[in-house]
C-alpha cells in the first residue's frame, strides 16, 4: 500500500536561473514571429512550464498564440483554427530593453520530447513592432532543457493574415529567428522503480548499492523494508549524486549509437538473405526463359493485330476525355479562386516544416556517413545481382 502513495512528480517548480536568451543582432523588425520550441528528454523531467516571453521593438497591441496539437510531427499549420490565444495586451515601445509578457495565467506546458509552436504578433501599423533576426544556425537556443528552432517572420498587420502590408506576395518569411527571452520552470520526475532508467548513471548506481547493502545482514539497511528505500530514493533530486546533463547526454548518444549499429546489423542480415534468395530464383528463371521465348513469338503476332483495332477506339475516346478534363480544370480553378483572396500568395497558407532532432552537428555528420555507407552497400549488391542475371541469361 505504501507504494501506491509515492509521488511520481515534484509538487514544486524550479525557477532559479532557468532562462533562455537568444542572440540579438536586430536584423529585421516587423509584425510578428513564429517559432517552434522543444522540451528535451535528457533530464528526468515531468514537464516544463513557460511562464513568460520577452521581446523588444515598437510593440503595440500584442497577442501570443500556441499550437493546439499535442503532436506536430515536424509540421506547423499557419491557420488560426490550429492555434490558441494565451495572451493579449497593449504595450508601450521598448526599443532597447526587453519587455516581458507574463503568461502565468495561461502558461505553456511542454512534456519531454514535445514540440509546440509559439506565435507573437502585433497589430501596430508599420514595420517596427517586433525585432527578429535572420537564421544564423540550426538551433537558435540549445540548453539542457529546451531547444528553440528558427521559424517564420510575419509581415501582415492582421493576425495570421495572408496578405502583407504592401498588398501582394507572401506574408511569411522563412529562415528567421526569435529575438528575446523565454523564462520557464521545470517539474522533475521523482524516482520510482519504473522510472529508474530516466535517471543518470550515478543515481542508478547509488540505488543499486543501496539495495545491495540492504540484502546483507551485517548492514544497518537490512532492517529497512523495500518501501523505506523506495521512499528514500523517491525524495532525492536527480542531481544529488553528481549527475550532470552533459554526462546524461553522453549516455543518451551512446545508447542511440548502439541502437543504430544494431539496426545496421539487422539490415545487413536481411540483405544477405534476400541476396541468397535472389540468386536461387535467378537460376530457376534462367531455366524457364528458353521455354517462354517460343510462346512469346507466337503471341506477338496476335498482340499486333489487337493493337491496330484498339487504336481506332482510343482515338474516339480521347476527344471525349479531353472535354471532361477541361471541365474539371475549370472547377478546380474556381475553387482555388474562392480559397485565396485578391493579393494572396499561394505560399502564405503552406505549413511550416521543422526538424527538432536532438542530434548535434557532429552526430548528424556521423549519421549521414553511415547512411551513405548503407546506400553504397545496397547499390553494390544490386549491381552484383544484375551482373549475375545478365551473365546467366547469356
Amino acid at each position: 500500500m505504501a507504494a501506491l502513495t509515492r509521488a511520481t512528480k515534484a509538487n514544486y517548480i524550479i525557477h532559479d536561473h532557468i532562462q533562455a536568451e537568444t542572440t540579438d543582432r536586430e536584423d529585421h523588425t516587423f509584425c510578428g514571429i513564429m517559432f517552434p520550441v522543444k522540451c528535451k528528454d535528457i533530464l528526468p523531467l515531468d514537464h516544463l512550464v513557460i511562464n513568460s516571453v520577452a521581446i523588444r521593438g515598437a510593440l503595440g497591441p500584442l497577442t501570443v498564440w500556441v499550437t493546439k496539437s499535442e503532436d506536430l510531427n515536424g509540421e506547423i499549420q499557419l491557420s488560426k483554427k490550429h492555434w490558441t490565444k494565451i495572451y493579449q495586451k497593449e504595450h508601450k515601445p521598448s526599443f532597447v530593453g526587453y519587455e516581458e509578457l507574463d503568461l502565468s495565467a495561461k502558461p505553456i506546458i511542454l512534456k519531454p520530447g514535445q514540440v509546440k509552436g509559439i506565435y507573437i504578433h502585433s497589430t501596430r501599423r508599420g514595420d517596427e513592432a517586433i525585432v527578429y533576426d535572420n537564421k544564423a544556425k540550426q538551433k537558435t537556443v540549445d540548453d539542457s532543457f529546451i531547444t528553440i528552432l528558427p521559424g517564420r517572420a510575419h509581415v501582415s498587420e492582421k493576425v495570421f493574415g495572408s496578405i502583407p502590408i504592401w498588398g501582394w506576395g507572401s506574408a511569411w518569411r522563412d529562415n528567421r529567428e526569435f529575438v528575446g527571452q523565454l523564462k520557464y520552470g521545470a517539474v522533475y520526475k521523482l524516482w520510482n522503480p519504473q522510472e529508474n532508467l530516466s535517471f543518470g548513471g550515478s543515481f542508478r548506481t547509488a540505488a543499486r548499492i543501496l539495495f545491495m547493502c540492504q540484502r546483507r545482514k551485517e548492514s544497518p539497511f537490512s532492517k529497512l523494508p523495500d518501501d523505506c528505500l523506495f521512499f528514500i530514493l523517491n525524495m532525492m533530486r536527480w542531481d544529488w549524486v553528481n549527475d550532470t546533463s552533459v554526462e546524461m547526454r553522453r549516455e543518451q548518444k551512446q545508447r542511440r549509437r548502439l541502437r543504430r549499429q544494431q539496426m545496421i546489423q539487422e539490415a545487413d542480415a536481411i540483405m544477405d538473405e534476400e541476396n541468397n534468395n535472389a540468386v536461387a530464383n535467378e537460376v530457376v528463371v534462367a531455366e524457364d526463359d528458353d521455354a517462354q521465348v517460343e510462346g512469346e513469338d507466337e503471341d506477338l503476332d496476335l498482340d499486333l493485330m489487337d493493337e491496330v483495332s484498339s487504336d481506332d477506339s482510343e482515338d474516339a475516346d480521347t476527344s471525349d476525355s479531353d472535354d471532361e478534363d477541361s471541365d474539371d480544370d475549370d472547377e478546380e480553378s474556381s475553387e482555388e479562386e474562392e480559397e485565396y483572396a485578391w493579393g494572396d500568395h499561394v505560399g502564405s497558407r503552406s505549413a511550416f516544416h521543422f526538424n527538432a532532432d536532438d542530434s548535434s552537428d557532429s552526430e548528424n555528420s556521423e549519421i549521414d556517413h553511415e547512411r551513405d555507407e548503407d546506400a553504397r552497400r545496397f547499390a553494390l549488391m544490386r549491381a552484383r545481382r544484375n551482373i549475375i542475371s545478365f551473365l546467366r541469361s547469356h
